[in-house]
């Protein structure tokens, strides 16, 4: 009994220790995005009055938007940048999920959950609700090179 003891507390050790090692090696697999991208992207803007919000990219009830996301920082699966389209230029902060594949983002009014491709494109889908309109869109980051 006690030998079987012995061998279910070493096999329970061995799982978690090489358990850990897979979670602690996933870091290194993290993508760095740091760089410039190239926006482009199809989107519906629903206004509530006249004109589009200040930091509204999208314009017109349906869209085609060229634009340029710039990754300044990243700290870890953590980001900061800057989104620039010929309308706006607002700030945003972003992560990488823990499966280094889906990327959030989040600007000055309004989300993207995206879908990071490989190295240089994500997939995105943006939202954003404000009391001057909301839009929706969906689109492609490359990395310019």
């Amino acid at each position: 009994m006690k030998m079987t003891q012995s061998i279910g507390v070493l096999c329970i050790a061995l799982a978690m220790f090489f358990g850990g090692v897979r979670i602690g090696s996933a870091d290194s697999q993290i993508p760095n995005l740091v760089g410039t991208w190239v926006v482009k992207a199809e989107g519906a803007v629903l206004q509530r009055g006249a004109g589009n919000g200040v930091k509204t990219h999208h314009k017109g009830e349906f869209s085609t938007l060229t634009a340029e996301a710039v990754v300044e920082k990243q700290k870890g699966p953590v980001l900061r940048g800057t989104f620039t389209s010929p309308r706006a230029t607002e700030k945003f902060v972003a992560v990488i999920g823990p499966d280094n594949r889906t990327f959030s983002y989040a600007d000055e009014d309004g989300f993207i959950d995206g879908r990071i491709v490989d190295k240089d494109t994500i997939q995105i889908t943006y939202r954003h609700v404000t009391p001057i309109d909301t839009v929706v869109a969906t689109g492609v980051w490359t990395r310019k090179k």
